[in-house]
């Protein structure tokens, strides 16, 4: 089936970074259907412009691919929101039948399309939605930096944010290719993806606001660039609910694993460098889910 596709997608610096960009467009070339890409790039390197649609021109000739320049005042981090009015008047006209949202560095493949397509309508039903763990390549290991924990499904992780504790949600479904979902204590996915009707409810949400939306993380705190791609994940939530994103979880062995189209790569090592620095021991999707 053949789909119609907004993605928009914030790249600041885009000539620094510009083999991460390359990967990303890479990933979202084999979804099925009709692209629209617009890459935002910040004022300050307005005139990068006409030499990344140039590096582009493959691109630019075979979907719909257009570079736009943000407006001033949207410096640094705030540049995550230029693409909302642009993407709030394309979910009101009901053009698109998906919405993406993308950092320039997170590697979004087809495999992950069809894992979201497949499960949104039945996760929906539990107020929930397809969510991925992010995870960074370094020395061999998949780090899932954002939820560097070993995260028990039976019992709260303890001392996840300050003294707080954290107990993971799991829903089981033992006659499906999965044995359940989880929902993660961090729903941070570098990304969002909406249907039409999860956009039309974004649109209205505080979620939308960029200074409302700090509101829904409550003790979280994400700060305003991870605040873009919060979708409504935090919106609506059921009295036992800490948020709706959850990820496919598998059976391998006598371990319980984070299936590989839930694992989402961020193209980077930052982050993993970081706690390898602070003398962290550096843990594997393979490991960080504990039954």
């Amino acid at each position: 089936m053949s789909y119609k596709f907004l993605i928009c997608i914030t790249a600041h610096n885009p000539l620094q970074r510009f083999d991460p960009l390359l990967a990303v467009l890479d990933g979202y070339w084999g979804l099925p259907g009709h692209k629209d890409i617009y890459i935002w790039i910040d004022h300050d390197h307005r005139q990068d412009k006409e030499t990344l649609e140039s590096l582009l021109e493959p691109y630019i000739d075979e979907i719909n691919l257009e570079v736009v320049v943000a407006p001033p005042e949207l410096t640094g981090y705030t540049l995550t929101w230029a693409h909302k009015p642009f993407l709030k008047t394309a979910i009101q006209s009901h053009h698109y039948d998906f919405y993406i949202y993308t950092e320039n560095d997170m590697l979004f493949r087809p495999t992950h399309f069809h894992y979201w397509l497949k499960y949104k309508d039945k996760l929906k039903e539990l107020n929930l939605e397809p969510g991925f763990c992010r995870y960074e390549a370094l020395g061999g290991l998949r780090v899932p930096f954002d939820n560097h924990r070993r995260w028990s499904l039976t019992r709260a992780t303890p001392n996840v944010w300050g003294e707080m504790d954290f107990k993971v949600r799991t829903y089981l479904t033992p006659h499906d290719e999965f044995v359940g979902f989880a929902a993660l204590g961090n729903p941070y996915m570098g990304m969002m993806i909406l249907d039409q009707e999860m956009a039309n409810e974004y649109i209205t949400t505080n979620s939308f606001d960029p200074v409302k939306s700090f509101e829904m993380t409550k003790f979280r705190c994400w700060p305003i660039a991870d605040r873009s791609s919060m979708g409504i994940a935090f919106e609506n939530l059921l009295p036992e609910q800490d948020h709706r994103r959850v990820v496919p979880l598998v059976r391998v062995g006598d371990t319980i694993e984070i299936a590989w189209c839930g694992l989402i790569e961020h193209l980077d090592t930052r982050y993993s460098e970081e706690m390898h620095l602070r003398g962290e021991e550096l843990l594997d999707t393979e490991e960080f889910i504990v039954p």
